[in-house]
C-alpha cells in the first residue's frame, strides 16, 4: 500500500496545479494497477538463446525505424561483458529483427507503449527479480543514447570497479541552475543534496545489497506509471535516486562531476575552446542566446570565463547533453544522446559534427542512423 504521507504529498502537489487534476493524481495511485490489470496481457514474451545468470542487463528500446546496427552493437557489448540481457521493446519487432536479436538476449519482452522508459524498465526489473537465478548485479539501459559510441571504453567495467550499491553513467541537477547571462561569475557547487538531484536513467546499475532489499521490488511493483513525461522523470529518475539516498545506499557515477571544474582548467586552451564550440543546447532558449552572443568572441575570452561558460551550460542543460564532445573525447565517456538530432537544428548539426570527429566504426554507424532521423 502507498503510505499516507506519499499520498498526501502527491495530492498537495497536484492541487497546486489544477490543470493536471485528476489524471496526474489518479495515475499516481492507480498507474501500476491499470497497466497490470488492463494492458499487461498484451505483452509478448520470446525466449532468447542466452541462459539466465547472476549478471543481468535490462535493455529498453523504442525501435521506431526497426532494429538498428547500434542496437546490436549494444547487445553484443553486454554479451561480451557476460551480462544476460532482457531486451524490452515498447514497439513490435519484425521477424527479421527478432532473428538478429534473440541470439544476443536471454528473453525478449514486447510490451504496450505505456509509462516511457520506467514502464519498460519495470517489466524488465520484475522479470529479472522473478527469474530462476537471483541477480547479483543489474544494469538498466535504454536506446536514448548511442552506446558504446567509442572503441576501448568499458562502462560496465568502470561500474563494476566502482562497486557501489547504486550507480549510473551520469547525474543531473547536482549544481543549481545559474543565470546564463551571469556565467562569468558562476560558482560550481556540486552536491548530491541539491533539490531534484538525480542519476540519469539512460544507464543505471544496482549491486547485490539493493537487489536483496524487498523495498526495491516494492518500488518497481508499485511504480506509478503514466504517459506524462515530466511525471515519469519526477517519479522515476528523481524518485529512484531519492529512494536510494534515503535508504543510505552507496552511490555515484562513472562520469565524475565533482572533478569537472578542475578537469576543464587542466585542459590546454585550444582544447578547452574546442569543447566550448561543441556545446549542445537543444532546449534552453536563454542558454542558446548567450552562446550565440559569446562563442564568436571565444578566442579573446579568458580561460576562467571559458570554463564558466561550459559549466553554466552543463548546469542548465545537463552534462550528458551539453558537453558531449568533452565527455567523449577528453574523458572517454561512451554515451551520446540521440534526441538533440530531433530537437534543434544547431544541436543536430553539432551532434553530426561530433560524430564526424570521432570517425570510428560506432560513430560512422551512428551518423548513418542520425541522418535517417527526422529533424
Amino acid at each position: 500500500m502507498l503510505s499516507g504521507y506519499k499520498i498526501k504529498r502527491e495530492l498537495l502537489r497536484v492541487l497546486r496545479q489544477p490543470k493536471q487534476w485528476p489524471n496526474d493524481f489518479l495515475s499516481y495511485v492507480g498507474g501500476a494497477r491499470y497497466y497490470d490489470w488492463v494492458l499487461a496481457y498484451k505483452a509478448q514474451l520470446r525466449h532468447g538463446e542466452q541462459d539466465v545468470g547472476e549478471k543481468v542487463a535490462v535493455f529498453l528500446i523504442f525501435p521506431s525505424q526497426g532494429l538498428k546496427p547500434s542496437h546490436l552493437r549494444s547487445l553484443r557489448y553486454l554479451a561480451e561483458k557476460q551480462y544476460k540481457t532482457i531486451l524490452v521493446s515498447n514497439l513490435a519487432l519484425s521477424d527479421a529483427d527478432l532473428e538478429q536479436a534473440l541470439p544476443l538476449c536471454e528473453r525478449f519482452i514486447q510490451r504496450p507503449n505505456f509509462g516511457y522508459d520506467f514502464g519498460g524498465y519495470r517489466d524488465g526489473v520484475l522479470a529479472a527479480l522473478n527469474a530462476a537465478v537471483a541477480p547479483k548485479r543489474l544494469l538498466l539501459l535504454n536506446d536514448s543514447t548511442w552506446f558504446p559510441i567509442i572503441d576501448g571504453a568499458d562502462w560496465v567495467g568502470d561500474i563494476e570497479r566502482l562497486d557501489l550499491d547504486f550507480s549510473a553513467a551520469a547525474s543531473n541537477f547536482g549544481v543549481p541552475r545559474p543565470d546564463p547571462a551571469q556565467f562569468k561569475t558562476m560558482s560550481f557547487d556540486y552536491r548530491t543534496d541539491h533539490k531534484r538531484f538525480h542519476y540519469c536513467s539512460f544507464a543505471l546499475a544496482f549491486g547485490p545489497r539493493v537487489l536483496k532489499d524487498p523495498d526495491f521490488r516494492r518500488f518497481w511493483k508499485r511504480f506509478p506509471l503514466t504517459n506524462k513525461k515530466k511525471s515519469t522523470v519526477r517519479r522515476g529518475e528523481v524518485g529512484l535516486t531519492a529512494w536510494a539516498l534515503r535508504k543510505g545506499y552507496t552511490h555515484g557515477a562513472t562520469f565524475d562531476m565533482a572533478s569537472l571544474e578542475e578537469a576543464l582548467f587542466e585542459l590546454p586552451e585550444d582544447r578547452l575552446r574546442e569543447a566550448a564550440r561543441y556545446l549542445i543546447v537543444p532546449e534552453d532558449e536563454r542558454m542558446k542566446t548567450v552562446l550565440l552572443e559569446t562563442l564568436p568572441m571565444l578566442d579573446a575570452m579568458p580561460k576562467g570565463q571559458c570554463v564558466n561558460l561550459i559549466l553554466t551550460t552543463i548546469a542548465r542543460q545537463g552534462v550528458s547533453y551539453a558537453s558531449a564532445y568533452f565527455n567523449i573525447v577528453e574523458r572517454g565517456f561512451p554515451f551520446l544522446k540521440k534526441s538533440p538530432i530531433r530537437l534543434d537544428p544547431k544541436a543536430r548539426a553539432t551532434t553530426l559534427a561530433i560524430l564526424d570527429r570521432l570517425d570510428g566504426p560506432a560513430a560512422i554507424e551512428a551518423r548513418t542512423e542520425a541522418l535517417e532521423m527526422a529533424p
